[in-house]
């Protein structure tokens, strides 16, 4: 083997056969027998790639090659499940099984036959069991046919049993539409069924909404374009229909202008009551019609408007059309005004007051006016809660049409001058047997024309009453107080107060009745009450008695509480107020007037107790 020397650095280079291998100082060749006998001595075992080298794979290298792995595998799963989706849940819209739409139109004119359409499909790719569809509609929606027929005809609803993956089908719903004008409503679609590859039950809507702009009913008014004050004259309303369908039990309301006066109608209507008429069914093409007749009180001038409503009535009343007529009121050279205890139109009495009419004939001419007659008309359902033998009349004569005012009564009216009658009815205090509402009509004729003033309509608020008591005694002779009686100085006397409401005619509400602790009377913290809460309160000495409401019917109701007075040497051979006057305020559910009444305070004389009485003076 050669030696040789060699300045650079060191580094091994093959070459034919020959490795030399270089240093810093030397370069030593070694053949390659000899390297092949080294590695087989190193590693223990003779192969033919001991002199090949290659790196060994690190940790990142294996973590890659297994989550590449894994992607793998997640990949062919989510292919097997897009797979098994597209075949079981082709065309499902929105992940619904069944997907139910209505085909019908956004506008449907009332009183119309048509057709509800509901197109369902099962989107799926397999049955659907146990699938039941329910509509809901407008009440007023009168059901004709149905194909396939219902199930339940009550409740609208179909029972199709088991329909088969991804087969579709229709509900067609014939009736007639009956919808407020205008108005807006909703159509829905209900639907109940189970996937034959699942346990549990789904549910579906479907819902539409439809607007009423139109309808087949029409109404039409007819009246004169001038009528002058006075002047009879009538109202002709019209009502018909188009459709196919008869309009059951059709209902006409008007609204009639301000200071006109019905004379009569026809139908006709029911004395006091409302201007609303119900009519027989209205066949199509058969037209119906309601007449008013009647006048325009003396100052109602210039241009009135009626407007009238036709419709159905069930559970309330569903317009369907509507109409105005313009009336234009010329004045008259007599006018009427009628004043009831300062009120025009309408007034709320108390029973027992005094209700007061003051009633003036005007001339608005420019030469007299003779030969004038009036009446005063009153009409109630029942008797009149007036006391007539008490009432002032101002020369007028009670006769059976009312209370006439004869010509040789009034006179003649002087050019732009006027008469005024004052007149008074005392009211009655128990309306138990008597109408607690009625009306006054005021009207004078000269030659054939009548003018009326605007009507009066008089309502009675309640006829409830408050009684307060003192009792030392109950009715059959039992002590319900305690200590001396009578009450006698330095020694304490226990009562027992009683509040009685008698309700009288009608309901009330909001109810509550008070009275004061004079100085030196003791609250005994009891109370009791039939209804109600009773309460005292210690900074004011008020007694208090709370309800909410008194039903009308009811006959009446009572609270109890105890107090106590210790007697003074300066009470010596008094009768002592132990309760101030008491105070029952109210709503009246029928006027919805606020209700005032008063009681007395009670004293020691116990008036109202037959045992105690005469023992009300302290000794």
């Amino acid at each position: 083997m050669r030696k040789q020397q060699h300045e650079s650095s060191s580094h091994v280079r093959k070459g034919d056969g020959v490795v030399q291998a270089h240093t810093s100082k030397k370069i030593v060749e070694v053949d390659d027998v000899a390297i092949t006998n080294g590695l087989a001595a190193i590693y223990g075992e003779e192969r033919d790639d001991l002199r090949t080298v290659a790196k060994a794979p690190n940790s990142m290298t294996r973590f890659l090659v297994r989550a590449i792995a894994v992607l793998f595998v997640l990949c062919v799963l989510t292919g097997i499940g897009y797979a098994t989706y597209s075949y079981w849940f082709a065309g499902n819209d929105g992940g619904k099984p069944l997907e139910m739409t209505f085909v019908v139109s956004d506008d449907i004119q009332s009183g119309s036959e048509t057709t509800l359409e509901l197109d369902y499909r099962n989107q799926t790719g397999y049955p659907l069991t146990s699938v039941t569809i329910d509509l809901n509609v407008p009440a007023g929606f009168i059901p004709i046919s149905a194909e396939p027929a219902m199930t339940n005809e009550e409740d609208l609803s179909w029972d199709f049993g088991t329909i088969g993956a991804r087969s579709d089908g229709k509900i067609l719903l014939t009736g007639t539409w009956f919808a407020d004008v205008p108005s807006t409503t909703g159509i829905q679609a209900l639907a109940s069924y189970k996937p034959a590859n699942f346990n549990a039950q789904f549910h579906d809507i479907a819902v539409k909404t439809v607007s009423t702009t139109t309808s087949t009913t029409a109404v039409l008014v007819e009246a004169p374009q001038t009528v002058n004050v006075g002047e009879e004259m009538t109202y002709t309303i019209r009502i018909n229909t188009s459709g196919t369908s008869a309009l059951v039990a059709p209902q006409v309301i008007a609204t009639l202008p301000e200071g006109f006066f019905i004379a009569s109608s026809v139908p006709a209507l029911e004395p006091g009551g409302s201007t609303t008429w119900t009519l027989a069914d209205l066949v199509p093409g058969v037209e119906q019609t309601v007449v008013i007749v009647g006048a325009f009180a003396s100052d109602a001038i210039g241009i009135k408007t009626i407007s009238v409503s036709s419709g159905v009535a069930g559970t309330r009343f569903s317009p369907q059309a509507t109409a105005t007529a313009a009336v234009d009121v010329q004045p008259s050279i007599l006018a009427l005004t009628m004043v009831g205890n300062g009120s025009t139109g309408s007034l709320i009495a108390d029973p027992g007051s005094v209700l007061r009419l003051s009633l003036r004939l005007d001339n608005t001419s420019d030469a007299e006016i003779s030969n004038v007659s009036a009446l005063l008309d009153f009409t109630a359902e029942d008797n009149l809660p007036i006391s007539w033998t008490d009432a002032v009349l101002d020369g007028g004569r009670v006769t059976a049409k009312g209370i006439d005012f004869s010509s040789g009564v009034l006179g003649s009216i002087p050019a732009n001058d006027h008469i005024i009658f004052n007149l008074s009815f005392p009211l009655k205090t128990d309306l138990s047997a008597v109408s607690s509402a009625f009306s006054i009509a005021f009207s004078a004729t000269r030659g054939l024309v009548t003018v009326y003033a605007t009507p009066l309509n008089v309502a009675l608020n309640s006829d409830a009453g408050i009684r307060s008591t003192l009792l030392y005694y109950d009715d059959d002779g039992t002590p319900l107080g305690s200590g001396p009686l009578p009450p006698v100085v330095g020694s304490t006397t226990h009562y027992r107060a009683v509040w009685t409401i008698a309700t009288g005619s009608h309901g009330l509400r909001d109810v509550s009745v008070s009275a004061a602790l004079p100085e030196g009377i003791v609250w005994d913290d009891f109370s009791s009450a039939t209804s109600g809460v009773v309460s005292y309160d210690e900074s004011t000495r008020a007694v208090r008695w709370v309800l909410s409401n008194i039903p009308a019917g009811t006959t009446q109701v009572s609270a109890r509480m105890s107090i106590a007075f210790t007697p003074v040497a300066a009470d010596l051979g008094l009768e002592k107020t132990v309760l101030g006057k008491i105070v029952l305020q109210a709503k009246d559910e029928s006027t919805g007037a606020v209700v005032e009444r008063t009681a007395d305070a009670v004293t020691t004389a116990c008036d109202g107790d037959a045992f105690a009485i005469g023992n009300g003076q302290v000794r």
